[in-house]
């Protein structure tokens, strides 16, 4: 009994297995998925107008058919079938224009199972070059609100060049965006032809602050292609530009018409002053120095009793004001931001170039060093030459300037003195922030010259002095003076001077044996004693126009630094560009840079007997930039020596000033306001353009209704300054765009 006992047992563990068995033996594995992919794949991009064939293979499923589709619907293009057998190929065909994005998305689609599908991007590429670019009128950088009592509407304008034969009939897209959703202006037409002009309204409300729009001139036929503008919108009218109850500060130079026994004669002269504005257009006050070679007007201040202003919505404007003395002079301004404007002379009295702050402290107390350089004509009249002076006075008690950290130089006609000793002394300012400086060179008595020099200077804050020399001994001149603050004394090395590495645009600006002199260069410093070229000769670093002959190449140099500390760097430049005015290219140039310790330019005065000079050294950012690196709306100012045929020299003068919208593809567009030797000519068309080679120093042209086409080299200091020089022998023409940073 006991031996049969596990056959029951067995036989249930048999059954079991059995029954398992015939549980996962009748299943089946499932099916796979449905699979599409490319056979024939879509190319990367295609021409418009273009085509390709496709082809797609479908998997897994009887259903082999495959749809074809392609994104963004209606602008994306067609098939030739848009439903094919596995296998099987259909051509595509890219549309007549490009899309918004400039780029379709091709779809291939499983019919049996539509979440299945291949997919490819393809650019849609125009087939040749479009432009676009601002035509008169450009966006201008400022509107008011609608029914804000200011301009609230601008005329704008595109056009389109192309050489692609299917964009014959392109046009311009407009469009405006900012931060408020529906609430950025309109355009009379949002469709115009090229070079066509449509007007923008403003919005009617905007935030606190304004309101910043991008108007947006796209090609209808390549939208990827556009040119943009900023209009800042706000409820400030344009007489509201110069602030209720603010003073501002003013300087300028050039020529001016004085009346003779042989009749009307270009002078010589310079004028700093200051006034007082109410916000509404009206000047209330002020005072100004003047001088003159041929007037004698030394050192008797001129009360301004009122005067006006005005200003358009791109930041141009005049200011009148009635002097007891001068009478109505008018001042052609352009606002770079609300604190600082570039200025002429704009009247049939003067025409001349200058600056112009708003007035944050009048009753600055001077101390530390001043950084200054001055330019003019000497005294007396008949036997006057062209004359600078700078150096660095140091202000150690009130109202004395110490000859401890003082220096000084000078340019007399090529008859130089350097280093020398200066003291001085200087009153407390006046209300309208005028203060007297009285200084004692050592070089009055070394070049037997008449002293001391004295200086109308009026004070901007404690760190910036406006001045022009008011004595009847030395000069017509005039120029700033920057204070060094806490680095005085502190330049105690080359390191410390210009350290290494460091990138300048070094300006000239006066005159040679043979006329009015110009040049600019780009040099890198080693930290040490060498100023290089920072392109190593792969490409021009410097230009020089010397009367109308203009030659550009290679500049490099040496310095040494005043180890005492006061900032004066002494500088030697050679190279090919300044044979003009050397007589060879290996005969060096010598300049004085005065260091002004902050963010403002050094100073510089030419130290040698083929030249006098001033100018300045600007600290660049980088040595290289893009054309993207000048982008938006520019002040402009410089100034211009013509050629005078019956005197067969470049002595005739105009000074400008102006606004120009850069669009970062390297055109110029706007307006300049032109004093034309006397006779002042308001809203020239100006255009220009520039093209970049991979350093600071660009290539290109700009030119106005009076001056026609001029060739200039634009030398990058950063996004905000831009040194420009004129390079062709119609002219001797310096001068510099300055980034405009509204609302103003």
């Amino acid at each position: 009994m006991n031996a049969r006992r596990p056959l029951l047992p067995l036989a249930c563990l048999v059954a079991s297995l059995l029954v398992l068995s015939a549980c996962f033996g009748s299943s089946s594995p499932p099916p796979p998925p449905v699979a599409i992919a490319f056979i024939i794949a879509p190319p990367t991009s295609v021409n418009v107008g273009g085509n390709f064939p496709v082809e797609a293979a479908v998997a897994n499923t009887s259903n082999t058919e495959v749809n074809w589709s392609c994104t963004p619907t209606g602008a994306c293009g067609t098939f030739a079938s848009t439903q094919t057998a596995s296998g099987a190929q259909t051509t595509y065909m890219a549309p007549a224009t490009v899309p918004a994005n400039g780029s379709v998305t091709i779809l291939a689609t499983s019919a049996a199972d539509s979440s299945k599908f291949a997919s490819g991007n393809v650019t849609i590429s125009p087939g040749g070059a479009i432009t676009v670019s601002f035509s008169p009128p450009a966006p201008p950088p400022t509107l008011t609100i609608s029914g804000g009592g200011g301009t609230s509407v601008a005329q704008v304008s595109a056009t389109i060049t192309s050489t692609v034969a299917a964009a014959v009939n392109d046009g311009v897209s407009w469009t405006a965006t900012c931060s408020v959703a529906g609430g950025c202006g309109s355009f009379s037409s949002n469709q115009t032809g090229s070079g066509i002009s449509t007007t923008y309204t403003a919005p009617n409300s905007v935030p606190a602050g304004g309101l910043a729009v991008t108007v947006k001139a796209a090609s209808t036929f390549d939208p990827t292609v556009s040119v943009s503008g900023v209009i800042n919108v706000s409820t400030t009218t344009p007489a509201a530009f110069l602030c209720a109850g603010c003073s501002y500060t003013f300087t300028a130079s050039g020529q001016d018409l004085i009346e003779t026994t042989s009749g009307a004669e270009p002078s010589p002269y310079a004028i700093a002053g200051q006034f007082t504005v109410d916000g509404a257009g009206n000047v209330t006050g002020g005072e100004q120095d003047y001088a003159d070679l041929l007037v004698s007007t030394y050192n008797a201040q001129d009360t301004i009793m009122s005067g006006s202003y005005s200003f358009t919505p791109d930041g141009r404007g005049t200011i009148t004001l009635n002097s007891v003395d001068r009478g109505a002079e008018t001042l052609g301004v352009v606002l770079v931001s609300p604190n600082h404007m570039l200025v002429t002379e704009f009247d049939t009295l003067a025409t001349g170039s200058g600056s112009m702050d708003l007035q944050t402290n009048a009753e600055a107390t001077l101390s530390g060093g001043y950084a200054f350089v001055s330019g003019g004509s000497s005294l007396p009249a008949n036997t006057s030459v062209p004359v600078g002076f700078g150096g660095v006075f140091n202000v150690t008690s009130a109202g004395t300037i110490s000859g401890t950290g003082s220096t000084c130089d000078d340019n007399y006609g090529g008859n130089i003195s350097t280093q020398q000793g200066l003291t001085g002394s200087f009153a407390t300012p006046d209300t309208y922030g005028r203060v007297q400086i009285t200084l004692h060179p050592d070089f009055i008595g070394a070049q037997n010259l008449h002293g001391p020099v004295i200086l109308a200077a009026y004070t901007n804050d404690v760190t910036h002095l406006k001045f022009v020399e008011v004595d009847s001994n030395f000069a017509v001149s005039s120029g700033i003076a920057v204070g060094q603050g806490a680095t005085t004394g502190s330049f105690t090395s080359a390191a410390k001077a210009l350290p290494s590495n460091s990138s300048y645009v070094f300006t000239a600006f006066g005159a040679s044996v043979m006329g009015p002199y110009n040049f600019v260069t780009a040099l890198t410093s080693d930290g040490s004693s060498k100023l290089q070229d920072p392109n190593g000769a792969s490409s021009p670093n410097s230009d020089v126009n010397n009367s109308g002959v203009p030659s550009t190449g290679s500049i490099t140099g040496t310095f040494t630094v005043d180890t005492s500390g006061t900032g004066r760097v002494a500088a030697s430049l050679q190279g090919v560009p300044l044979a003009s005015v050397t007589g060879n290219g290996t005969t060096a140039t010598k300049f004085a840079i005065y260091l002004t310790g902050g963010s403002d330019p050094a100073m510089t005065l030419e130290l040698d007997n083929v030249g006098i000079t001033t100018g300045s050294a600007y600290t660049q950012t980088t040595s290289t930039f893009s054309l993207s690196s000048i982008s938006g709306p520019y002040g402009l100012n410089y100034t211009y020596f013509g050629y005078d045929v019956e005197d067969e020299t470049y002595d005739i003068e105009f000074d400008a000033t102006g606004q120009l919208l850069a669009d970062s593809q390297g055109n110029l567009l706007g307006l300049q306001d032109i004093n034309v030797s006397f006779a002042p000519s308001q809203g020239q068309a100006s255009s220009g353009s520039y093209a970049q080679n991979g350093t600071s120093r660009f290539t290109g042209t700009l030119s106005s209704t009076t001056t026609g086409p001029l060739q200039f080299s634009y030398y990058v200091v950063s996004p905000t300054q831009v040194v420009i020089i004129e390079t062709d022998i119609t002219a001797v023409t310096l001068g510099v765009l300055q980034l405009q940073t509204p609302p103003f």
